[in-house]
């Protein structure tokens, strides 16, 4: 074995210039599969975590109308949602959780001498899970607050251009008080930063303020209609389940058939996962693709030029077998090297797909609404390398057979 490897090391040196060419295209694919590969991971990883920080697994509901046959519009009746639709809903199985979600867009906020124009959510203690919220400093909106009404604020976060900066000037939040339309209200908390949102069905999470949803109906809305509302499903599968039971709870109580499509709607962060799965698969797909067109190119590279090598060094296999080297001696020099030069070429190919990945997301990614760093995946990595390994000894089957198989009088008479 030390002594094949040792004869593979010659080999290559002795013709250095002839293999590096080979292996060029080899390492040109290597190193665009690792790259791709990394770039679309980074893509995929970051538009999920945007998604979920909206919610996991949240459904927004959203009442419509009621529109009766032969008549139209004229005849539309709102469909007004209520807070006891909330717990009718929580009691089914397939849901988790809800939580009323009433939406005031682009309310006064005031904290001192700064105004600002911030979202303003009505919610429950659920919302927390539903949406995503991490505390960093204080509490959450609770069970007591909403029971009584309290005036408190559960604010955005706390680095960036988000609510708690925005108001406060990154000095602490918790404990002072801020003006929603000219109301006092206490901070009781603030939230995490959770950066880019791809979807923001109920606003940026990071600039809003939420206040406990029985204030808001009592202080700002004037009334007791829910204008939406979110839960969160048992698991993302079971969220078509939990859909179709609201529709039918809501139905019963409000009058209207579960069937009709205008009285309820809703946005389901699940079906829009199964968009970017589907994105995924074919990412996935044209990956696949071009690795084997990279694999088929280099098996016919590596292929031709061990032809070429068997036919200029055949006075070598001459004198090799005219001493003693069996065919078995002969088919395994060839054969090594062969896989040599796709497994060197394979694994510098994806040493530089990881460097330059690595590279280019400290410089350059990130920067752009949907730029995302490179994720290396080295389970991408180790299949890239491992199947240009194999595809050298594939392709090397050829040539090294038909090196084992020269009689020796013939190489000699060749030389």
């Amino acid at each position: 074995m030390l002594d094949l490897l040792l004869s593979t090391t010659r080999n290559l040196r002795a013709h250095a210039l002839r293999f590096f060419l080979t292996s060029l295209g080899i390492i040109w694919g290597a190193f665009m599969l690792t790259f791709l590969g990394a770039s679309m991971k980074g893509v995929a990883d970051q538009f999920e975590n945007e998604m979920e920080n909206t919610g996991p697994k949240i459904v927004v509901v959203y009442p419509g109308s009621v529109i009766k046959n032969r008549v139209g519009e004229r005849g539309a009746r709102a469909v007004e949602l209520e807070a006891e639709d909330v717990e009718r809903l929580s009691a089914y199985g397939s849901v988790e959780e809800a939580s009323p979600n009433l939406v005031f867009w682009s309310q006064i906020v005031r904290a001192g001498r700064r105004t600002k124009l911030l979202n303003v959510n009505g919610v429950n203690a659920n919302a927390q899970r539903i949406r995503s919220f991490d505390v960093a400093e204080g509490r959450f909106i609770s069970p007591v607050d909403v029971e009584r009404s309290e005036r408190v604020a559960f604010l955005g976060a706390v680095a960036g251009a988000v609510a708690a900066r925005r108001l406060f000037g990154g000095l602490p939040a918790v404990g002072r008080r801020i003006q929603i339309e000219s109301q006092s209200y206490r901070v009781i908390g603030v939230a995490k930063e959770k950066g880019r949102q791809m979807v923001g069905v109920v606003g940026r999470d990071d600039t809003v303020v939420l206040i406990p949803y029985t204030t808001a109906m009592r202080r700002i809305q004037h009334t007791d209609i829910v204008s939406s509302m979110v839960f969160a499903p048992e698991t993302r599968d079971r969220s078509w389940e939990a859909m179709r039971r609201a529709r039918e709870t809501f139905g019963l109580h409000h009058g209207f058939p579960p069937e009709l499509e205008t009285a309820i709607s809703f946005f389901n962060i699940h079906d829009v996962m199964q968009i970017l799965f589907t994105i995924q698969f074919g990412v996935r797909i044209f990956l696949v693709s071009a690795g084997v067109i990279t694999l088929l190119v280099g098996a016919v590279g590596v292929m031709n030029i061990m032809l070429v090598v068997v036919g200029e060094r055949t006075n070598e296999i001459g004198l090799r077998k005219a001493v003693g080297a069996s065919g078995r001696a002969i088919f395994l020099q060839f054969f090594a090297e062969a896989g040599a030069v796709c497994g060197l070429s394979g694994l510098l190919g994806a040493l530089l797909g990881v460097g330059f990945a690595q590279l280019f997301g400290r410089l350059g990614a990130g920067a752009g609404p949907v730029g995302s760093p490179p994720v290396i995946d080295p389970f991408i990595v180790t299949v890239t390398v491992a199947a240009l390994f194999v595809v050298g000894m594939v392709a090397g089957l050829a040539p090294a057979i038909r090196a084992a198989r020269i009689p020796p009088a013939e190489a000699l008479r060749a030389s």
